[in-house]
């Protein structure tokens, strides 16, 4: 069995998307619902592999037979907005509609915001928001694919910006923290999405599944039933190593969506264009950050150094200069 360190629970099939693929728009409490016995199965599986659950909820509340069996689980509640102050310690998972209808971010420490290209720009806003009440925002940009040199040229503008307030909000000892700047600014290494390699899925049909999005895209892609022996076949294609450019990389803080990359290019392990010069945008901007932080001597800026690079792709650079692995290293140092 792959080296799993938990498990999404998907509860129903309108249940919240925390990640780049869309769920089903609307669920009742009686259709859609993943049956309580495969939720007891998923679950004692949980429980005999020492995995944590990430429970992924709908709109409305699972009835407390339910509620009774995901507290049997050590778990973290995914949670809409609607649920966000019925349950005190979920991360709740905001739209720009959610933002738009209060005006403000409401209701917990750690939030996931799921936005498309148009709407970025009211993301300073909800880092303001987000800043003066000490929590945490995890960006996810919901159509990559359309990430070509004009959207990347505005990204880039965005996160100088966005840099700017983080700046001005950091103290000596913390600043706020935003997924997208500041984790490259705390990372020694590739901290990936790592769908088939640290976790799996459990579906609404109970079957497995990489990760949530490729349940949506087709029960196809389940890669079998909930058991203690999960073969997942050409699984090497999952892994860093095996991904000759993304394993000498470091822009850490890229999320390596392996759906992405199904999606984009047709390889699981090959990150498409727009993946790769987002990630690097973000890198820029994180490193132009820690410039700043260090003549404000932000403590946690000593010792990190995130060097220049003449590029953003580096693929292109890899592909263009005929580069073996060793070359492009060299190129990098």
């Amino acid at each position: 069995m792959p080296m799993l360190k938990y498990l999404i629970i998907i509860l129903n099939d309108a249940s919240v998307s925390f990640c780049h693929y869309e769920s089903a728009k609307t669920g009742k409490k009686e259709a859609g619902m993943i049956s309580y016995d495969n939720l007891n199965k998923a679950v004692a599986f949980a429980l005999k592999n020492n995995l944590k659950v990430n429970f992924l909820y709908p709109r409305f509340r699972p009835g407390k037979k339910y509620e009774k069996l995901i507290e049997d689980v050590e778990h973290v509640k995914i949670v809409p907005r609607k649920l966000g102050g019925v349950y005190s310690d979920a991360i709740t998972v905001l739209e720009a509609g959610d933002l738009r209808k209060e005006n403000k971010v409401t209701g917990t420490e750690n939030i996931i915001l799921r936005l498309s290209s148009p709407e970025l720009k009211i993301l300073p806003a909800a880092v303001k928001e987000i800043a003066r009440k000490g929590g945490r925002i995890n960006l996810v940009i919901k159509d990559v694919e359309n990430f070509g040199d004009s959207k990347i040229s505005e990204y880039r503008k965005l996160l100088a910006e966005i840099s700017g307030l983080l700046i001005k909000k950091s103290g000596e000892n913390s600043i706020p923290e935003v997924n997208f700047l500041t984790d490259r600014l705390m990372l020694e290494s590739m901290n990936n999405c790592d769908a088939g390699i640290t976790h799996l899925t459990v579906a609404p049909d109970g079957r497995l599944y990489l990760c949530p999005a490729f349940y949506y895209e087709s029960g196809e892609n389940s890669i079998g039933e909930i058991r203690n022996e999960i073969n997942i076949k050409n699984r090497q294609l999952l892994e860093l190593k095996y991904s000759p450019v993304c394993r000498i990389c470091d822009a850490y803080q890229c999320r390596r969506c392996v759906f992405l990359n199904w999606k984009l290019t047709g390889e699981l392990n090959t990150p498409s264009r727009q993946q790769c010069r987002m990630s690097h945008a973000e890198r820029e901007a994180s490193g132009n950050m820690l410039e700043e932080l260090k003549k404000k001597n932000f403590k946690g800026a000593k010792g990190i150094e995130i060097k220049k690079l003449g590029y953003d792709d580096p693929f292109e650079i890899a592909v263009k200069n005929r580069y073996s692995i060793q070359e492009f290293k060299n190129f990098n140092s």
